[in-house]
């Protein structure tokens, strides 16, 4: 029998963090991020570096170019415009686990900063940089304001690209967390306040509003299987797709709350011996 729900008392405890004045979501995500940046390049990068590639592939990147790629975690997309710029571009990112990844990676080509993407923006001189990406983070931070951002540092003709999770890029996952935490909110610490877009007509609008001409936008989605719920909740817990959430609980409750997770999400979506997880996910291209 499964234990019994409390919705009321999860949405009073939820509404209470929501309005707190403490909000730890920053700090969380990078100390996830820290945590995995050893092994995220062949628990994330490999499964979605075809997006991220996409994207570097539809830009009219030529030689010679300046450039800004931010949140660039352990420097994949850095290294892609390296190689079409032939010089050094700049990666930014909070996670000093994942510069220290990105360094080892891209010893030469590239220059990396461990900085939040809009205080680095503020600081970058208007007009000043050909091409400014950001992938798999702008929902870290505050999207409209980093978009701003980038339009105001890009030169006339200048492109930003993005390619990001939606909000609902984990929409399975998040419900079944969700039932868990229900049968015990009191055992809900930390929630994670976030901004990703909706989609990819969100992200031609919040273009749009910042001042930049969208000339491609896309989206869609990428899962992959995995035999058990638990094998899901290991998985989720390496690839920074769940960075943050996993301190959700209070540390002596974590292991609890995640084993009762995994069982929902067997309850769920566990079909012979198979559960997929859906990434679903938005891209666009913009120029000045």
């Amino acid at each position: 029998m499964n234990p019994r729900k409390k919705p009321f008392k999860m949405l009073v405890r939820t509404l209470g963090l929501f309005f707190s004045k403490e909000n730890r979501t920053d700090e969380l995500v990078r100390k996830s991020y820290d945590r995995i940046s050893a092994d995220y390049d062949e628990t994330w990068t490999r499964h979605m570096r075809d997006l991220t590639a996409l994207l570097i592939g539809k830009m009219d990147i030529q030689p010679g170019q300046s450039a800004i790629d931010l949140t660039c975690g352990t420097g994949f997309a850095t290294g892609l415009i390296a190689e079409k710029t032939g010089v050094k571009v700049i990666g930014v990112d909070r996670s000093e686990g994942m510069l220290d990844q990105a360094r080892e990676n891209y010893p030469d080509s590239c220059e990396f900063v461990q900085a939040d993407i809009l205080d680095y923006l503020k600081t970058t001189p208007a007009e000043s940089v050909d091409i400014v990406t950001c992938c798999w983070g702008l929902g870290y931070s505050k999207p409209l304001a980093v978009l701003r951002e980038i339009k105001r540092v890009l030169k006339k003709g200048g492109q930003c690209g993005i390619v990001d999770n939606t909000i609902f890029s984990l929409r399975e996952v998040m419900y079944c967390s969700t039932l868990a935490f229900m049968e015990q909110p009191e055992k809900l610490k930390n929630l994670m306040k976030f901004r990703f877009l909706m989609g990819k007509r969100h992200l031609w609008a919040w273009l749009q509003l910042a001042g930049l001409k969208p000339t491609a936008v896309w989206g869609g989605s990428k899962s992959y299987e995995v035999q058990s719920g638990e094998n899901a909740i290991r998985r989720l817990r390496a690839t920074g797709a769940a960075a943050g959430f996993e301190y959700a609980a209070a540390e002596p409750d974590s292991d609890a709350i995640f084993q009762r997770f995994a069982e929902i999400l067997e309850q769920k979506y566990l079909h012979d011996g198979h559960l997929s997880i859906i990434h679903r996910y938005l891209g666009g291209i913009a120029v000045k």
